[in-house]
Parts: C-alpha cells; sequence; structure tokens
C-alpha cells in the first residue's frame, strides 16, 4: 500500500530514479522551488507505513524507508491555443483554452510496470476534475516524453493533439 501525498523537504528526492534524467534531475532540483513559487503541485507516493516498508524489505527493496518517493506526478494551470487540440475537440472551444498540465509523471525503475503509473494518473485526473469545478479548466494536456508513453495516456482516451503525436489532450467535460 502506498499514500498519496504533496511533496515536501521531508521525502527523499535524491533516492528517486525512473531512469529518464529529465524527470529524476527536475524532481531533484525543481520540484519543491516550482511548489513553493505556487508554479505547480507535486503529488508523491510513499509507502503507507511501516509494515508496508517491511513488506518492500521482504520483496528485495532494501533502500526503501518512510520517506522514499515511489512516483510522482505534477500538475499546473495553463492555457492552450485552439490550434493545438486534436481537430474534433478545437470547434467546441475559444481560442484560448484553460487546461490542467499534466507536467511530469514519474516511477521508479524498480517498480515501473506494476500499475503504480495508472494509480498516480487516476489521482492526478481527479484532483484536475476538482479543482477544474472551483477555477474552471476544459481537460489535462500532457507533453509525453516518448512514443510507449504517449501510447499509455491514450490508453486512458488522451487523443493526440494535430500534427504533434507527443501532446496529448483529455477532455474533462
Amino acid at each position: 500500500m502506498i499514500k498519496l501525498e504533496p511533496l515536501t523537504g521531508h521525502h527523499n528526492r535524491n533516492g528517486f530514479d525512473c531512469d529518464r534524467d529529465v524527470l529524476n534531475v527536475w524532481l531533484k532540483q525543481t520540484a519543491l522551488q516550482h511548489q513553493n513559487k505556487g508554479f505547480s503541485r507535486t503529488f508523491v507516493a510513499i509507502p503507507a507505513n511501516d509494515q508496508v516498508i517491511q513488506q518492500y524489505i521482504s520483496f528485495g527493496y532494501e533502500d526503501i524507508e518512510a520517506e522514499s518517493i515511489l512516483g510522482f506526478y505534477a500538475l499546473a494551470s495553463a492555457f492552450v491555443i485552439l490550434d493545438e487540440l486534436p481537430a474534433e475537440l478545437a470547434k467546441r472551444y475559444p481560442r484560448q483554452v484553460p487546461v490542467t498540465r499534466l507536467g511530469r509523471l514519474a516511477i521508479r525503475t524498480d517498480m515501473q510496470g506494476q500499475g503504480l503509473g495508472r494509480l498516480l494518473l487516476a489521482d492526478a485526473l481527479n484532483r484536475a476534475q476538482s479543482a477544474a469545478q472551483a477555477v474552471g479548466s476544459a481537460g489535462i494536456f500532457v507533453d509525453a516524453k516518448d512514443d510507449m508513453s504517449s501510447r499509455f495516456y491514450q490508453g486512458f482516451g488522451f487523443q493526440p493533439c494535430r500534427d504533434q503525436p507527443l501532446k496529448l489532450y483529455l477532455p474533462m467535460w
């Protein structure tokens, strides 16, 4: 079991490795600064309690501790230009569309493929929809890092944007 909570200075950012330098460096050097300045909000998956930590250790994850980050994602408010959206959706929107940007989503390398990414994405979508009811957002926008990531998001209903298959959009309403 895991728990999801906002990133703070007590989480072990240096121990996280998802095998993507751009994501590792962002978590270690930028995420907390952006959070403190209000640019984005980062949520981390950590072990739920000491019993869970002991289970992880028994399964061979010897470096897992209470503040170990197993995965994370970041959300921010943004605008996209109508021309960036999938053509079949664009006709419903004004020229600039308020969206929630899923800026980062990553899982520790040794925990990938176990469903944690789906859990984090579901939590991100729930938080984005809750926020959209208070401040307005037409959908979720994400920049996938590669074709495999793009397929992951498409499996949850995200649609590639015009002429940019790694930019994806999921309408909320």
